[in-house]
């Protein structure tokens, strides 16, 4: 007696259909992705010890510090963010020629940064023309 017996069915990936998807999806990444130019926002002079040369600059610049705790001063004299345009202006009135130098502690909040050179471009200061240095406490890391 010859019994009846079904074809077994061939186990097989579909190949055709994945790369169908794949394609559309290919598309798809490529349509969606915004292409953006790398953007320079603000340019920034960070010398080093290390990199400068020559003779030292017999030129006079007022100091705007930032400490480790974020606190501003103009040439020793602390002042508070929303003052300082202010403080800028009096200083220009003071002496038209001088120019600034900008010296940040590491571990400063960047934001304060940010309104400085904001407070710079309100009162007419270039805040590309103010050279900033970043100082780096030498103690020894625990």
């Amino acid at each position: 007696m010859q019994f009846y017996r079904k074809k077994g069915r061939t186990m097989g990936v579909p190949i055709v259909p994945m790369i169908d998807i794949l394609t559309i999806l290919l598309i798809f990444f490529i349509v969606h992705t915004q292409w953006k130019k790398p953007q320079t926002l603000l340019k920034i002079d960070v010398p080093g010890a290390e990199f400068i040369e020559g003779a030292p600059s017999t030129e006079q610049r007022a100091v705007l510090a930032v400490t480790e705790e974020s606190s501003i001063s103009l040439n020793g004299r602390l002042v508070e963010i929303d003052e300082l345009p202010a403080a800028l202006e009096r200083l220009k009135k003071e002496n038209p020629d001088i120019k600034l130098q900008l010296d940040v502690d590491k571990k400063a909040a960047f934001g304060v940064i940010v309104g400085i050179w904001d407070a710079l471009t309100s009162v007419g200061i270039d805040a590309g023309e103010v050279p900033a240095r970043i100082e780096i406490s030498k103690s020894p890391a625990p």
